[in-house]
């Protein structure tokens, strides 16, 4: 948490510096639907995220803060190098702020089980979460986007600036050198069900029917 903060402070925007260490602090959700839900502490989350390899689909575990603070890090940097090579002007505070707080709501979608982290069943994930929370905050809307896109194209919301677009590609990046790096977690299958239009036409028959 100390590590997070320190990083805040580098936050040169004195409003944005002063919300993001509130939420840092004091990490609820506003939401009163929500506040059922567990929350885990901060120093000790961690996620399990999946990728696909050679031998097929595998999931690891990681830390929140560390991947936070590590971003953090990488956006700062690479900020100076595009600015001092190419002439690019990036909000530094703003992918400081996205990068600081886009897992942070992971805290309530991930609990501590018998056999390791586990899902808390809450029905909006970290991002959604998170875009919620901050809109109701008063967050900067940049920075909003910044989170809301960190999928990248294959998200519901794309990248649509220079400063979106690098924190996606800097959190990928990051993940797949965390993912090799990280201790690999046995995760039960998830059953999918597809269906052709065959199926949903007579779904949606017998539906109008009763």
């Amino acid at each position: 948490m100390n590590r997070l903060i320190q990083l805040a402070e580098k936050i040169e925007d004195k409003e944005l510096r002063k919300k993001v260490i509130e939420f840092l602090k004091n990490p609820l959700l506003s939401h009163p639907d929500f506040k059922k839900y567990p929350r885990a502490k901060l120093e000790e989350v961690k996620s399990l995220f999946t990728v696909s390899t050679p031998q097929g689909v595998e999931t690891a575990e990681r830390s929140v803060i560390e991947h936070s603070v590590t971003l953090g890090e990488l956006c700062l940097e690479t900020a100076e190098i595009l600015e001092k090579n190419y002439g690019i002007k990036l909000n530094k505070d703003h992918l400081l702020a996205a990068a600081i707080l886009h897992d942070i709501p992971k805290i309530f979608e991930w609990k501590k089980g018998k056999e390791g982290f586990e899902h808390t069943g809450i029905l909006l994930d970290h991002t959604m979460l998170g875009v919620a929370e901050f809109y109701k905050r008063e967050f900067p809307e940049e920075v909003i986007h910044i989170i809301a896109s960190h999928f990248g194209e294959s998200g519901p919301t794309p990248p649509r600036n220079f400063e979106a677009l690098i924190f996606h590609h800097l959190d990928s990046m990051l993940s797949i050198t965390e993912f090799y790096l990280a201790p690999k977690v046995k995760q039960e299958p998830v059953q999918l069900v597809i269906l052709d239009e065959k199926t949903l036409k007579e779904i949606s028959e017998k539906s109008e029917k009763t």
